[in-house]
Parts: structure tokens; C-alpha cells; sequence
């Protein structure tokens, strides 16, 4: 669990009176996220989640308010922001910027099988189609600037041989970094934790606080590198070939970004690595906290470097 601000059921209380919803029953900390605190919050009729901004500026949130509303007016299965009785999603908690959005039901799925790759791979077409649309703009706030600046920032702590892979791979991203490839809102962190089953259908995608502009293959890649890969790290050809068979159901992919995608593979690996080792080096006070291991992303990293030179 990652708890990082925590609050009494009597300031609950208070920070709902905001908003026209039915009286408070429980709530509870979620166990998943290392970014921002989580809660599911239970009133006397319905079920939300309650997120605490625990980085992130309040400036900074219309664009995902705005989003994830815009995809839900389109069909696509996410969170709904909720509008308080000023009409208003966002305001403070304990001196942090707070949202509630609806709840969705189902659960993630800890084993997966080809069937899903197809229904996942669906999935993100359907977002990315849904959001061409979208009218605003935001830049990538962790591509490969923020990759080089954060490497340098942790250098300090990294053994000269990680050092030496990360300056490497950060020299070959560049060579392609700016390639011209189909490109729009992507989510940029559809992991297994992300995504909602019920019934063998997915009821929700959640947690849009990375979505941004970039490239189409680059948000395939971050997908298929969780989704599609067995307990070593490699890819796995049936479940890769289900994820695509599913996105090319609904959006084809053009030949570049096909002959592209063993580059953003390695990209996508570099990418969470770097941050896990940061979020290693820099752990925040809560409760409950719990860090995610670098070494999986650094073994998928030098899988995928092996496969592409």
C-alpha cells in the first residue's frame, strides 16, 4: 500500500460536505500506485476513488480532468471526474490537491493469457482513436529529457556499469527520438495494476496522471513490456501478436511504426527503470510504502537491447 498522506474519517467527512453525494460509510487506503495516495471511499449508495496529489500542481490536473471526461463521453471505459457543488473537481486536502472520480468495478488481472492481450490491445486502439480529438496538448513529462537529467540526478548512486547502460541507451534513443511516427494522447503506463477485468471483459482503464502526446508505437511498447512477457522478461510471441492483432482491430499500425517498435521496447524499459531507481533512491514518508524493484526493468532493458542493435 502506498499512503503517503493520510486522513481521519471526520476530515473526510468535511472535504465530502463539498460535494452533493449521500453520507460517508467507510473508506480505505488502495494498495497499488507509488506516485499519489488512494482511497476508495464507500458512501451509503455508491463507491469512489479519492486521489491525493502528492507531486503534482494543481495547474497541472485540468488536462486529466478534461481528458478522462472527454474519453467517457466517448465511450471509452475510465473514471469520471467528479464536480463538487462550486462545479469545480479539484480542492485542497490537508493542504494538497485532491479529486474524486467514479468508481469501477472488476479487478486486475495476476495472470494473463492471450485472450487478454487481444482485449487490452483493443482497448488502447479505442483510446487512442477516441482522444485524436482531444483539443489539448501536453509534452511527455517523462521522455527522454527527463530520462537524461533524472540519470544524471541518481548518478551518484548508480554503480559505473548501470551508469554506462543508461548514457548508452539514452545515445541510441536519440538517434530516433524524433523519428516521424503517428502520434497523439497516449496513456503511458497501461500496466496489468491499470487495467480492470469483469467477467472476462475490461470494465475500466485507470490512472491517466502520465497520459500525454507521443508516438502511438511508444505507448504499445510500455503496454506489451508488462502484458506480454513471461517470468524471465521476454517477450512473449503469441501474447505480442494478440496484443497487436487487437489494436490493429481497430487502428492498423503503418509500417514504420512495426519495423519501430523493437526501439520503443527498449525505450519503454529504460524509461521505467530510470524511474524506479529514482523512486529506490527517494523514498517518501507514509505508510505502508512499498517500492517496486528496478532490476525488473533493467533485466527487460538488456533482453530488449540484445534483440536490436
Amino acid at each position: 500500500m502506498a499512503v503517503f498522506t493520510s486522513i481521519s474519517f471526520d476530515e473526510l467527512k468535511v472535504w465530502l460536505d463539498e460535494y452533493s453525494l449521500e453520507a460517508l460509510v467507510n473508506f480505505q487506503g488502495i494498495s497499488s500506485g507509488v506516485t499519489n495516495t488512494n482511497y476508495l471511499v464507500t458512501t451509503i449508495s455508491a463507491k469512489y476513488i479519492l486521489t491525493i496529489f502528492e507531486d503534482t500542481a494543481t495547474d497541472e490536473l485540468p488536462f486529466y480532468l478534461d481528458l478522462m471526461t472527454f474519453l467517457v463521453d466517448r465511450q471509452v471505459v475510465c473514471p469520471l471526474p467528479i464536480k463538487n457543488k462550486h462545479q469545480s473537481c479539484i480542492s485542497l486536502l490537508k493542504d494538497k490537491p485532491a479529486l474524486l472520480v467514479s468508481f469501477l468495478g472488476g479487478s486486475e488481472r495476476s495472470l494473463v493469457n492471450q485472450d487478454d492481450c487481444y482485449l487490452v490491445g483493443r482497448a488502447l486502439a479505442k483510446l487512442h482513436r477516441a482522444a485524436k480529438d482531444f483539443p489539448q496538448k501536453r509534452t511527455n513529462s517523462r521522455g527522454l529529457n527527463w530520462i537524461e537529467e533524472t540519470g544524471s540526478a541518481i548518478s551518484g548512486n548508480l554503480s559505473e556499469h548501470d551508469l554506462k547502460i543508461i548514457d548508452n541507451e539514452c545515445l541510441f534513443q536519440r538517434k530516433y527520438y524524433g523519428s516521424k511516427l503517428p502520434d497523439g494522447i497516449i496513456h503511458a503506463d497501461l500496466f496489468r495494476d491499470n487495467v480492470l477485468f469483469d467477467n472476462n471483459k475490461i470494465s475500466g482503464m485507470i490512472d491517466f496522471y502520465y497520459a500525454c502526446n507521443d508516438k502511438y508505437v511508444y505507448d504499445i511498447a510500455i503496454t506489451a513490456n508488462d502484458w506480454c512477457i513471461n517470468d524471465t522478461g521476454d517477450i512473449e510471441d503469441k501474447k505480442m501478436k494478440d496484443l497487436l492483432r487487437g489494436y490493429e482491430s481497430i487502428r492498423a499500425l503503418e509500417n514504420e511504426e512495426v519495423s519501430a517498435m523493437p526501439i520503443f521496447l527498449r525505450l519503454a524499459a529504460l524509461r521505467f527503470w530510470v524511474s524506479r531507481l529514482y523512486d529506490s533512491f527517494n523514498i517518501r514518508d507514509g505508510k505502508d510504502i512499498t517500492t517496486k524493484n528496478p532490476d525488473h526493468f533493467k533485466n527487460i532493458l538488456l533482453k530488449r537491447q540484445a534483440q536490436v542493435t
